[in-house]
């Protein structure tokens, strides 16, 4: 993935298992692998660079859907257990199986998920969010 936004600079790149993860100063964009089944193990272990890269600081996490992988709704449930400090959080999808996936993962996680066709709108709507946050 190119830098998506020539202002923000990429701090950090994990090719891992579970995916590609890019981490800026104040969110963190995630590329999860084809195939993969993303859950609550894979979350703890991408939480373990949230806490690396963000510590108590606030941030947003981007889901950039470009690959076909499957997840755990239910562990949504648990996403403020593993992820605390998140404050914004968007998903980029680009058909309509995916956009249902979002109606669906909303009903798991209270805080919502907001979904948007390309990464710099996402992008754009995760910076607003942290603005107005003074932990970030």
């Amino acid at each position: 993935m190119s830098d998506p936004i020539k202002n923000d600079k990429l701090i950090k790149q994990y090719n891992l298992e579970l995916g590609k993860v890019f981490f800026y100063v104040n969110y963190l964009i995630i590329e999860v692998a084809e195939g993969v089944c993303f859950d609550y193990e894979k979350a703890k272990t991408l939480s373990l660079l949230t806490n690396l890269h963000f510590g108590n600081r606030s941030f947003g996490y981007i889901s950039h859907r470009i690959n076909s992988y499957s997840l755990e709704a239910t562990d949504y449930m648990k996403i403020k257990d593993v992820f605390p400090n998140i404050k914004a959080f968007a998903a980029v999808t680009y058909n309509e199986t995916q956009k249902t996936s979002i109606r669906i993962e909303n009903m798991f996680y209270q805080e919502g998920i907001v979904s948007f066709e390309n990464i710099e709108e996402a992008i754009k709507w995760v910076t607003e969010q942290l603005k107005n946050d003074s932990s970030t």
